[in-house]
């Protein structure tokens, strides 16, 4: 009987052992399994913030290219073949890049060309992987780019052109999708080029984008919310010339108003 109870104490005894070691094995792969997501969140943030560089960088890439097309065309030089619009008589162009960090990231970015005769300022913002990357100055195209690393399918989606009081919107097909790290092309019907999806889509409606005048065009999504957006604004540069001469008339001015007091000032002194 006592051989009996030794032998059911040694197994009590291999049990709790087995207990012990079985709980400090779940521990481990708890502890694991904690590492493991604390990494894949820490991935998850650099990822997001190396998609909202990569962002700005091609917002900025294209503001050179303009740059560089609009000095191709004041130099008279032949463009580049992959150039598919050239901004007109540029011999400035400034820039800035902010991004504002939330639930949805958005990038905005603001340009600006000159010439001799009109000063266009561009603006941009998006709030994800999808931007409005170009408005054509002569009306012509839209270009969207797609930045992430995955395909968007665009049903439900809506690009809304303003020009001054005039509203317009191009919906896009059902079954169009825009793949990833690729860019597609909206023209307009009297661009005189063909619809060639998924790269090249035309308004039909839509004779322009709009020229000459302020033009706004937003992306909204199904659920109407402002995707992505960007501007183009026109200005007289004859009006900034006008600012800066009547400042340089009235600084001179001034500088000969001091000249008299001062030789006014030495002839007093001479006399007395």
């Amino acid at each position: 009987m006592r051989g009996w109870r030794d032998h059911i104490a040694e197994l009590e005894a291999a049990l709790a052992q087995e207990k012990d070691r079985s709980r400090k094995l779940l521990a481990d792969k708890d502890r694991e399994v904690e590492e493991i997501q604390a990494k894949m969140q820490e991935q998850l943030n650099e990822y997001e913030q190396l998609l909202d560089v990569k962002l700005a960088l091609d917002m900025e890439i294209n503001a050179y290219r303009k740059l560089l097309e609009g000095e191709e065309e004041r130099l008279k030089l032949s463009p580049s073949p992959s150039s598919r619009v050239t901004v007109s008589r540029a011999s400035s162009s400034s820039r800035s890049v902010r991004t504002t960090r939330g639930k949805r990231k958005r990038i905005d970015v603001e340009e600006q060309e000159a010439s001799s005769s009109v000063s266009i300022a561009h603006s941009a913002s998006a709030t994800g992987p999808i931007s409005i990357d170009e408005i054509d100055t002569d009306g012509k195209f839209v270009c969207l780019h797609n930045s992430g690393n995955e395909d968007q399918a665009l049903v439900g989606y809506e690009m809304v052109k303003n020009v001054g009081n005039v509203t317009a919107t191009y919906k896009f097909t059902p079954k169009y999708v825009l793949k990833a790290s690729h860019k597609v092309t909206i023209w307009a019907s009297d661009a005189g080029v063909s619809s060639k999806p998924p790269t090249d889509l035309v308004w039909k409606n839509q004779s322009s984008w709009g020229s000459g005048e302020d033009v706004s065009v937003v992306l909204m999504n199904p659920q109407g919310e402002e995707v992505a957006k960007r501007t183009t604004k026109y200005k007289m540069a004859e009006e900034e010339q006008g600012d800066e001469d009547d400042y340089g008339v009235e600084a001179i001015e001034k500088d000969l108003q001091q000249q008299e007091d001062a030789h006014a000032a030495k002839r007093g002194c001479s006399i007395m």
